[in-house]
């Protein structure tokens, strides 16, 4: 937590608790930084909204409010502190402090606007008004503060650059933001500023996006900013194949962020990234995700490790889907919804290669589809009929070498299944590719 004076961090827990015992309503789930939807797109806080599909660890219970508080007598110093203190809740887990982030953030932005002209010559609350949009405040008070008249450096141009961001204009912000060093800034706004870099950055030069994700996380642990940048430095490290640092970090999320609100969310991402290392081409790489979800209770772990089974069927992976399966099945319960859907995965692998082929296509024949959520009832629909058009074209004569397949299925059973499967259809048809060249060969 930031280093704030006692009696003055329990004035904001005051100003967050009083908000909330005045009842207002609580508006619809977004991240900081997100809030307005016209920039959604362009917040340094970091991207992405909560989901559920695979669980977060039960997160601790609410606070019990404290007495209410007025920001209005403090300033933008004190209200955008108070903001802050509300979002670094909202990487514990509180769910109220979510809820209520729109209504502190429509409580302030009208303060700010509001606030006397006077008051912007003090280059503190310039600073914070700075932090305040990039932290999901939007750009109302930077549209006007850039037209006043002055401003020093280097707040205008900070100000200009994150007005720009947020406004969705990249490359002007890139330009205005690219050479500040966010080194000579206070924590706070060093924070919101590094964040913004690095999000700018990432695309074209990810190792200066990791250094600043880095810094930020040095300058303001255990806040939301921390768990955002946390967030976004592992999905860069997993671009740049840095294994030992991306694991290390994912494993420092798990252990330090297991309540976020956004802990769902990081999980999904990250069952995407560990299916891209394809682990069934690399069999060293496995470890790697073993050691991060190692970290996971077993209930979280069997709930990633099948959807990193179905990632991987989506992506064309059979081996990385199969290893996923097999730790799956593992956990879950013998008569299980869960267990059925690993072995599905698992057979929906199976198929693509001959030398299981039989067995797996046993699997899903055996499957009663009644059981199944829709999503993965139109997975074996697809799978079935992958696997139909790998039987038809078998060489019948004995013999006859086996083929080697790829991925799961043709054009014309991905056109009658649902969209989801379709990654695979480009696998699927060189598993039938093969198998005509093999049938031209044994028939000249």
């Amino acid at each position: 937590m930031r280093l704030i004076p006692r009696a003055l961090r329990s004035a904001h827990l005051g100003v967050l608790f009083g908000l909330l015992a005045m009842g207002f309503p609580g508006p619809a789930a977004t991240e900081p930084g997100a809030a307005p939807a016209q920039q959604a797109e362009h917040s340094a806080q970091p991207d992405a909204a909560p989901a559920s599909a695979v669980p977060a660890e039960s997160a601790p219970a609410e606070s019990a409010p404290v007495p209410e508080f007025q920001p209005r007598k403090d300033g933008p110093v004190a209200w955008v502190r108070t903001l802050q203190l509300l979002q670094d809740r909202i990487a514990a887990g509180s769910l109220t402090a979510h809820e209520s982030q729109l209504v502190l953030i429509g409580r302030i932005n009208g303060d700010l606007l509001n606030a006397a002209r006077e008051v912007w010559t003090d280059p503190h609350n310039l600073r914070a008004a700075i932090v305040f949009a990039l932290s999901g405040g939007g750009p109302a008070i930077l549209r006007r503060l850039t037209k006043q008249d002055g401003l020093g450096e280097p707040e205008v141009t900070l100000a200009r650059g994150a007005l720009a961001y947020v406004e969705g204009r990249e490359a002007e912000a890139s330009r205005l933001l690219k050479d500040i060093d966010i080194a000579t800034l206070p924590p706070t706004l060093a924070g919101a500023i590094g964040l913004t870099q690095a999000s700018l950055a990432v695309t074209d030069n990810p190792i200066r996006a990791i250094s600043l994700l880095d810094q930020v996380r040095l300058l303001l642990p255990g806040t939301l900013a921390e768990e955002g940048a946390l967030r976004r430095e592992i999905f860069t490290l997993g671009q740049t194949n840095d294994l030992n640092k991306f694991k290390a970090l994912a494993v420092q999320y798990l252990r330090r962020f297991p309540h976020s609100i956004y802990a769902g969310n990081f999980r999904q991402r990250l069952a995407y990234q560990l299916t891209k290392l394809d682990v069934g081409q690399d069999g060293g790489r496995f470890p790697v995700i073993t050691g991060i979800l190692d970290e996971l209770d077993p209930d979280s772990r069997k709930s990633l490790y099948l959807l990193i089974a179905r990632t991987a069927i989506e992506e064309g992976k059979a081996g990385s889907a199969l290893l996923a399966a097999d730790r799956a099945l593992g956990l879950c319960a013998p008569a299980s919804l869960e267990a059925t859907q690993a072995r599905l995965y698992r057979a929906a692998a199976e198929i693509v290669n001959l030398a299981t082929f039989q067995s797996g296509l046993r699997t899903l024949r055996a499957i009663d589809r009644a059981q199944l959520p829709p999503r993965d009832s139109r997975l074996l629909e697809t799978a079935l009929a992958t696997a139909e058009e790998i039987r038809r074209g078998l060489p019948s004569k004995p013999g006859l070498p086996e083929a080697e397949t790829a991925g799961p299925k043709p054009a014309q059973a991905a056109a009658d299944a649902a969209d989801e499967p379709a990654k695979l259809i480009p696998r699927a048809q060189a598993t039938i590719d093969r198998i005509d060249l093999l049938l031209r060969k044994a028939n000249p």
